[in-house]
């Protein structure tokens, strides 16, 4: 393959305002692989796109995107990887030294340890950044632009996991922020067959409506609490795409009544588990008195929502009733062979086939990131090599 020189990279200049850039074309060191992306994923960049800002790793100046799945083209001295293997690479960094490093964690940790806006600064450009350069560009002497919203992309090895060659690229996306977090969110909350789990609002659509794929996947009871006439919509679609199923309810949380009937959905006892991804003190309660005795709560983290608080009586609320709150926003590393387990499903390839609504090339990312603004959309997928 004769090298390109240029890596064309999605950029936000200022709020509403898309750049396609060249970089100069990836260097790689050992350590490290060069990926050609064949898909990324949008997830809350669209709050680069509005607001200007991320609380993690990319930078809207720098470099857009977290969420990829491409083909290996180097990996110098590397024993895992060789050019030609397909790759999941997970959002984050990896240190490799650190207690999430080395026990399957969040890579997200390396990352948020440094990240963030500079005190007193108007930039939004995190501190981790140096002259515009992420850490795996400085490894690599590079200056390509990194990140998943571009034609090729460096990564740690420690963030790479290899795919089987029997499951397509349009699937193994999903094993980061959509699928794969729902997944390691359930692992949190020891989903089984037969448990009542009750997912409350739409939130980041990826993740409220991959939840309901992985607990009907699962064999849990799945009662949907949605907010709009396009997440009721959406699952009523994803249940279809099952075959239909007895196991998937909706509730309107627009109907004032609506605790009552997950009340009777749960024979009077309550949901077993609860996901909330809405992040609001008031629903949050609600669903504190809903849940069951022994039962656990689940929050998602929603970042659209910048007034999260959660105000509780920990006798009564919690230790009272032996509740368990717990919460994540990222999938770890341990949990990566189940997701790729769960992702080779033909049900649940079927049904994250409803959740992806829109399909993009690279080239028209400024229309994407549009239509997640608007919300009306589950999950949306660019093609870097797409015209």
């Amino acid at each position: 393959m004769t090298k390109p020189e240029f890596n064309t990279i999605v950029t936000v200049p200022k709020p509403y305002s898309v750049e396609l850039v060249k970089r100069p074309y990836p260097r790689v060191k050992p350590g490290s692989v060069l990926v050609k992306t064949e898909i990324a994923a949008v997830c809350v960049d669209d709050r680069m796109y509005t607001d200007h800002v991320h609380e993690w790793f990319d930078s809207p100046v720098y470099g857009i995107g977290h969420e990829g799945v491409g083909t290996v083209l180097e990996a110098p001295k590397s024993r895992t990887f060789k050019p030609g293997d397909r790759v999941l690479i997970s959002h984050g960094a990896y240190c490799g030294r650190c207690f999430a490093c080395l026990n399957g964690l969040s890579q997200a940790h390396c990352a948020s340890l440094s990240g963030g806006v500079r005190a007193g600064s108007s930039t939004t450009t995190p501190e981790f950044f140096v002259d515009g350069l992420a850490p795996v560009e400085i490894k690599n002497e590079s200056e390509s632009g990194w990140a998943a919203f571009g034609e090729y992309r460096l990564a740690d090895e420690g963030i790479c996991t290899l795919l089987p060659d029997d499951l397509d690229f349009r699937y193994a996306i999903a094993a980061e922020c959509s699928v794969g977090m729902a997944h390691c969110a359930q692992e949190f909350m020891e989903v089984k067959a037969g448990d009542r789990v009750l997912l409350v609002g739409g939130g980041q659509r990826q993740f409220s409506l991959s939840h309901v794929i992985t607990g009907l996947f699962r064999g849990a009871r799945v009662i949907s609490a949605v907010d709009d006439d396009f997440q009721l919509e959406t699952v009523r679609k994803i249940g279809e795409a099952r075959g239909g199923t007895p196991d998937l309810h909706t509730v309107d949380m627009r109907d004032p009544a609506w605790t009552d009937k997950v009340s009777e959905l749960t024979d009077g006892i309550g949901p077993d588990k609860v996901a909330d991804f809405t992040s609001q003190e008031e629903i949050l309660n609600t669903e504190i008195d809903l849940i069951r005795h022994d039962g656990v709560l689940y929050i998602q983290e929603n970042l659209y929502n910048k007034n999260r608080v959660l105000k509780v009586d920990p006798y009564a609320a919690i230790a009272e009733k032996n509740l368990k709150i717990t919460g994540t926003i990222d999938s770890r590393r341990m949990d990566r062979p189940g997701i790729i387990r769960v992702l080779r499903s033909r049900e649940v390839q079927r049904m994250w086939d409803v959740v992806v609504t829109h399909e993009f090339p690279m080239s028209e990312a400024e229309e994407a990131l549009k239509v997640s603004v608007r919300k009306q959309c589950g999950k949306i997928l660019l093609y870097p090599h797409r015209h």
